[in-house]
């Protein structure tokens, strides 16, 4: 697919094809549609896909920022107030392609307003700015779309990963069963309850150890299939890790980081609020009142601002420090509607998860007594909770970054492309 530089006038041939990048500009030279000289070091376009090697999953690259308001790399709005591609004269012009509608260009709309014709959708979105039905019908859209790594890959990395912390967290009870044994027999029954729930403590504990360093990893695999589900790829298992791979570190540095703020804000709070209590009693509920509050909007702020770093590092292909710095800039001025879908997509998948797990957890309370019963029930509770949150949420936040995008730097134009160039090729 070409886009013309001017009325009537064909691109050359040696327009970015999908997987490759194009001819670049020498730095002080004239810009694409004759706009403004390309300023030294100024980043290029990115491409969506590795260079030169078109079936392999790439990355969403960078948007371009040389050339003036209209040409490659700045959006310019259209008449339905999206990013579009394109000067004044060209694709751009009243009556054409991103300009105002002339009266009696197609059928009116409800509200006055002009008519829109549908967007591209070569995938399981459409390629415009998204609204909270189409994100939510996206996330599902994704699983549909590519089950084997969706369900199949990411179930397969929780389930090892919480059956080998069961594991661990067994063998460690065995290690200070005599232990515990003893103290049973000098304090007699009144520690028995203790003793009985040691080893599901501690089983319970090495798995979420585990499970804290495979999520993240899980993370990057639904991500890395979310976004060739959106131009209506179906990437395949080994196409996935590739990817993915030299990413798993930076996503459990990350995950580290995170959670390592979150642990270090609760615990402030909780000392803090001992501290109010041991002094007086209405200064401790006042911390108490007043700690909650603060803890919680700020772990709220926290998280919602940190929430796109995982798919800029994953998507965009690029390192810790740029992927953070990336992410946290994507959240500026989108706070609440990012706040908002994922709190929503939160609290959905939440009641969903507790709904699967729930006869799992009856079975444990009601029926089953034994240690390796409740454990092996645990176990797969845990695993069917961990797939159902993981999945949908990492469909919810990817999805949520694609959106951001979209409606700041026009990626839907690259993915507009990518999708044909993968159309071309797959009915080649």
């Amino acid at each position: 697919m070409t886009t013309p530089d001017d009325a009537g006038t064909p691109a050359p041939d040696d327009t970015p094809r999908y997987g490759q990048r194009g001819p670049q500009p020498p730095e002080g030279a004239a810009a694409p549609g004759g706009g403004a000289p390309v300023p030294p070091g100024a980043p290029q376009p990115g491409q969506y896909g590795q260079p030169g090697q078109y079936g392999q999953p790439g990355q969403y690259g960078q948007p371009g920022q040389y050339g003036q308001p209209g040409q490659y790399g700045q959006p310019t709005p259209n008449a339905w107030g999206q990013p579009q591609y394109g000067q004044q004269g060209q694709y751009g012009q009243q009556g054409q392609y991103g300009g105002p509608v002339q009266p009696g260009y197609g059928p009116p709309s409800f509200a006055g307003r002009p008519f829109a014709p549908p967007a591209n959708k070569p995938g399981i979105i459409p390629l415009r700015p998204l609204t909270l039905g189409e994100i939510f019908d996206g996330a599902f859209g994704a699983i549909r779309s590519n089950p084997k790594v969706m369900l199949g890959m990411s179930a397969t990395v929780i389930a090892v990963a919480t059956i080998v912390g069961m594991a661990l967290g067994a063998l460690v009870s065995g290690i200070f069963a005599p232990q515990l044994a003893r103290l049973e027999t000098e304090l007699g029954s009144d520690v028995q309850v203790l003793t009985d729930m040691l080893p599901l403590l501690g089983a319970s504990l090495v798995t979420g150890v585990v499970l804290a360093l495979a999520l993240p990893i899980v993370n990057g695999i639904l991500i890395t299939s979310v976004g060739q589900s959106v131009v209506g790829r179906k990437a395949t298992v080994g196409e996935v890790w590739a990817q993915v791979r030299s990413k798993v570190w930076p996503l459990i540095g990350f995950s580290f980081l995170t959670n390592l703020v979150v642990y270090v804000a609760t615990f402030l709070y909780v000392g803090l609020t001992i501290l109010g209590f041991v002094g007086d009693v209405g200064l401790g509920i006042v911390v108490l009142l007043l700690g909650f509050a603060g803890w919680a909007v700020f772990l709220a702020w926290f998280i919602v601002r940190t929430l796109l770093i995982p798919p800029a590092l994953v998507l965009e292909g690029q390192g810790f420090r740029s992927a953070v710095v990336r992410g946290w800039k994507l959240t500026r001025g989108a706070y609440w509607r990012t706040f908002g879908i994922s709190l929503l997509a939160y609290i959905a998948v939440s009641v969903i998860a507790s709904i699967v797990v729930y006869p799992f957890s009856a079975l444990t309370t009601f029926l089953v007594t034994d240690t390796f019963g409740i454990l092996a029930l645990t176990a797969v509770a845990q695993i069917i909770s961990s797939v159902v949150t993981s999945v949908f949420l990492a469909g919810v936040v990817s999805l949520l970054y694609i959106d951001v995008r979209m409606r700041r730097e026009g990626l839907d134009v690259e993915l507009t492309a990518a999708a044909n160039e993968h159309a071309e090729h797959g009915t080649a």
